[in-house]
């Protein structure tokens, strides 16, 4: 029992820290993601930093100053770095980051092994299952975003729906609790997910209802107790957090519209992410609706006919789960297939998606993300299945089930992006020249996919707050990528670029004032340094002073001090 328990999680530990293993021998300088994987580590330094000082964690000057960020429009994964505060006070945002998302595969796949042994009652089915969810082309494509590479909970909510639906064991009420409990957890991980679960739920929910109408009436009671207890605990969870992300400052109306969906061939043609793919499947991949890391959808023509040939058989002997399993993972492809549906690059016809869309939070979904809850479908069959069989039958299943997963083998290692080299001065006392939570600008200015500044914000503990960055802005009240820059920043910007100025000098000094930068910090990463110098002296009327390995401008007293 004890082996059981621990075997598969602890294999999955190992194998997360192997795949990714130039990471764990580089932390604190290397990070999955590249520019995403720097702004999980902002996210947790902010986090860490807020709490440590009572500020709000929920809104935040340090970046985009000095209008600010509403932190709850970004994907900070509060719950997690709120857990690891002391790990990142400690060892620091880069390497605390680069272990959570090294490690979200193996803790979610050993949630995912807990829950489908629990319901099949048997291990080795739950263990191939788990590997699938764990290790399946999703977590590969997304271990770079921590909000949805951490994903222990939707097997949680598996398993709460099928109490609450199915078994209807015990108090409604406890299940509502924990129900509830999740949901809000899973708000302060990932919103998004939080959707995904949900519209999957209720696509769940609707072929069970189909399926077993004379079942509804007399579970009717127990099912509406425990959900509406889980409304109940939810809303108090997440009322604030909400309340912030919707009414707070720099609050936005709509999420960014995004249209990253899934291929009809995408389901059987192998990706980028894929060890047995060819250039041809690369090639082919680069004309879908979704190519890189979000190509997600694969599954291979294995793994597809043994799904249906399994399924075919327990249909002809009328096991209705093998008919609402494969009613579901239809519907979740549909969905995948975002709208509108294209097959090798050329669209068709309008999917389902284009009504979905319109519905409350689904603004900000990415179709074809609904993978891996077509993954945790897969996981659940093959453990299901396998826990039917014994003896030989059940050693040539497992077989089979490791045989047809083959093709999903995904490409290792992870090397992560190596981090920008930081000058000493953000390293040193010398920092300290700048007063805490004075707005700075930081050249080469912050930006995607160029983010060295934010790099070395975050080494200074978000000492100052810095002009631009990555994340996800208010600008006008649209929501952008890119933040919006004092005129005198573009114009240092266009002189490191080898172009002049757009507007006059004494057009640009009316922007300093207004901008309230205090001090601009000009590094040796700066193109054409030396003329971004001249600028900056000639436009703020500071005196730049070398300080350890950088210059330094402090604006507003002429000299540098």
């Amino acid at each position: 029992m004890i082996a059981a328990n621990l075997l598969p999680p602890l294999a999955f530990v190992v194998i997360s820290l192997s795949i990714a293993w130039p990471v764990v021998t580089h932390l604190g300088q290397r990070v999955p993601g590249g520019g995403d994987g720097v702004l999980f580590s902002w996210y947790f330094e902010w986090i860490a930093q807020s709490v440590s000082h009572g500020h709000n964690p929920f809104i935040s000057a340090a970046l985009n100053a000095p209008a600010g960020v509403n932190v709850m429009w970004n994907t900070a994964v509060f719950l997690l770095a709120f857990i690891c505060i002391p790990l990142t006070l400690s060892v620091g945002a880069f390497t605390t980051v680069a272990l959570a998302m090294i490690l979200s595969p193996a803790i979610s796949g050993a949630t995912a092994y807990w829950v489908l042994r629990r319901l099949s009652g048997r291990t080795l089915g739950a263990a191939i299952g788990a590997a699938v969810y764990a290790y399946g082309p999703f977590m590969t494509g997304e271990v770079g975003h921590l909000h949805l590479a951490f994903a222990p909970f939707p097997p949680l909510f598996v398993l709460l729906g099928h109490r609450l639906l199915i078994s209807q064991q015990g108090s409604p009420i406890r299940v509502g609790v924990l129900l509830g409990i999740l949901v809000g957890l899973q708000m302060l991980l990932s919103e998004e997910l939080l959707v995904l679960s949900m519209v999957a739920g209720a696509v769940a929910l609707a072929w069970l209802i189909v399926l077993n109408p004379h079942e509804v009436r007399p579970r009717a009671r127990y099912a509406l107790t425990g959900a509406g207890i889980a409304v109940a605990t939810a809303v108090p969870i997440v009322a604030v957090p909400l309340g912030y992300q919707f009414f707070g400052p720099d609050s936005l109306k709509r999420f960014l519209p995004e249209t990253a969906r899934a291929d009809l061939a995408s389901f059987v043609r192998p990706s980028l992410l894929q060890y047995y793919s060819s250039r041809a499947d690369v090639r082919a991949n680069l004309t879908f609706p979704a190519n890189g890391a979000e190509n997600t959808g694969y599954l291979g023509w294995p793994l597809i006919i043994a799904a249906l040939a399994v399924c075919t058989w327990y249909v002809v002997r009328r096991e209705r789960f093998a008919i609402w399993w494969l009613l579901t993972a239809l519907s979740l492809a549909a969905l995948m297939l975002g709208s509108p549906i294209d097959v090798n690059g050329r669209a068709l016809v309008r999917g389902p998606w284009a009504f979905v869309r319109r519905l409350p939070l689904m603004g900000g979904v990415i179709p074809v993300r609904f993978s891996l809850l077509m993954l945790l479908l897969v996981a659940g069959l093959i453990a299901w299945t396998l826990a039917r069989l014994h003896g030989r039958a059940l050693v040539a299943g497992a077989l089979v089930a490791v045989a047809v997963l083959i093709p999903l083998r995904p490409v290792v290692p992870i090397h992560g992006s190596l981090l920008p080299p930081t000058p000493k001065f953000f390293t040193t006392s010398a920092v300290d020249v700048i007063p805490r939570g004075a707005v700075t600008a930081v050249l080469p200015q912050a930006g995607f996919p160029r983010n060295a500044a934010m790099v070395w914000q975050v080494r200074t503990g978000l000492r100052f707050n810095l002009v631009g960055g990555y994340s996800v802005f208010n600008v006008h009240n649209h929501a952008t990528y890119f933040a919006e820059l004092p005129p005198f920043i573009n114009a240092l910007r266009e002189v490191g670029h080898g172009d002049r100025a757009a507007e006059p000098v004494a057009a640009l000094r009316s922007s300093v004032a207004d901008s309230g930068v205090r001090y601009i910090v000009i590094t040796t990463l700066q193109p054409k340094m030396r003329a971004v110098v001249a600028a900056a002296a000639a436009i703020t009327g500071c005196h730049p002073r070398e300080i350890a390995d950088v210059l330094l401008c402090q604006i507003g007293t002429g000299s540098a001090r």
